[in-house]
């Protein structure tokens, strides 16, 4: 059924483009895989030459982008971050080959649209519905893939991957790991019949059946490796000390820390906690050792400069936590930093643990963690 959404979109970009260039890199791409690694892929004459059409797959890190660039036939147009600096590593393979930045976490009407006109132009898509990496496979589905679907009514190919999460670095070390693509059957395209539940309703249940298809693809191998964490808590711990006789000091009513949980759960998110040290080279090292601290200005000028960036990218947490989670972290700063300010007029010391505790599915075992879990761009000072 042809609603409005097949409505033509301004057409910001002109499809394919870049094509010599993008060719050179995907040869180039293939040949580096088949000679770094060892592929396999099944499925492969599903991969179109052209669409409309969009490829969804799982993410773990960059080579999914690199495969499915080389051995897709057509030329893809990749939706991609655009609220954060690439890893400077590989931003010069990025900005050679292009992509439509999307600001996640914030309505980017202009990337949408893009999105819509590269469609519309018979044009290949890719786009990866976890939306980031930061907890590869346990993530919920972003609306993206379904709702570009159904504007451009294009059907979605869903591709699982597998060997990539340590695959770059054991290409790297010439270990030629084994990189596996598995390309599912076409998914029709998202429509909303009439009588039919709302938009909403419809985006959410195709875009969590999209998910649930593309992680059935995923290698089993793969999905071992995640450890399913179950009944997770998060909780910070706070204490006040004279800095002097190591006596507790209890703290005020009005600086209780009310969204402890939410920072702590923070704390144990490296890759997140990776994008804001290496991504963005914010300097906030100082908020992986907080036990009994006493020198409190480089803890405050960390937690100032994380606040200081919510102000210009303020749906940074609420897209990688959800809004409600994401706002909770931010309060937790300001109470963080309200309390150091008032232990630090007062010559007081100040001990800040998070705690993650959860159940292994794998093992059955009850796990606690306790201080964070940090990246190695925290580790080096």
């Amino acid at each position: 059924m042809h609603n409005k959404q097949n409505k033509p979109s301004a057409q910001t970009i002109r499809y394919p483009r870049k094509v010599l260039i993008r060719k050179t890199m995907t040869s180039l791409g293939k040949a580096l895989l088949t000679l770094f690694a060892d592929v396999e892929i099944h499925g492969r004459e599903k991969l179109p030459k052209k669409g409309p059409v969009l490829l969804a797959g799982n993410h773990a890190a960059i080579l999914e982008v690199v495969m499915l660039a080389a051995y897709t036939p057509g030329n893809v147009e990749f939706l991609g971050t655009g609220d954060i600096p690439f890893d400077r590593n590989y931003a010069f393979i990025v900005k050679a080959y292009d992509l439509i930045p999307v600001n996640r976490g914030n309505l980017d009407r202009q990337a949408l649209n893009t999105a819509v006109s590269v469609l519309e132009q018979g044009g290949i898509l890719g786009i990866f519905p976890e939306g980031g990496i930061w907890d590869a496979g346990q993530m919920q589905a972003q609306l993206g893939a379904s709702w570009l679907s159904y504007r451009a009514h294009a059907p979605i190919i869903p591709i699982g991957f597998g060997g990539i999460l340590d695959g770059l670095q054991k290409a790297i070390k010439l270990k030629r790991p084994k990189l596996v693509m598995n390309v599912g059957d076409p998914i029709a395209p998202v429509t909303l019949e009439p009588g039919q539940a709302s938009l909403k309703a419809i985006l959410e249940r195709s875009s969590t059946q999209l998910l649930d298809q593309i992680r059935s693809l995923v290698p089993q191998s793969d999905a071992q490796l995640r450890h399913t964490k179950l009944n997770e808590v998060f909780s910070l711990e706070v204490q006040i000390h004279s800095a002097r006789s190591g006596t507790p000091v209890p703290l005020p009513e009005d600086m209780q820390i009310k969204h402890g949980s939410a920072y702590a759960r923070l704390m144990f998110y490296p890759v997140i906690l990776d994008i804001l040290v290496r991504n963005l080279r914010l300097p906030i090292h100082a908020i992986k050792d907080v036990q009994e601290r006493k020198a409190l200005e480089p803890l405050i000028a960390a937690w100032s400069t994380i606040l200081a960036y919510l102000e210009v990218n303020p749906g940074f947490f609420t897209y990688r936590f959800g809004v409600e989670e994401g706002l909770a972290v931010q309060k937790a700063l300001n109470e963080l930093r309200h309390l150091a300010l008032w232990v630090q007029e007062r010559d007081l010391s100040i001990s800040v643990i998070p705690y993650h505790r959860y159940l292994d599915q794998q093992t059955g075992e009850e796990v606690l963690e306790k201080g964070g879990r940090f990246p190695h761009s925290m580790r080096d000072r």
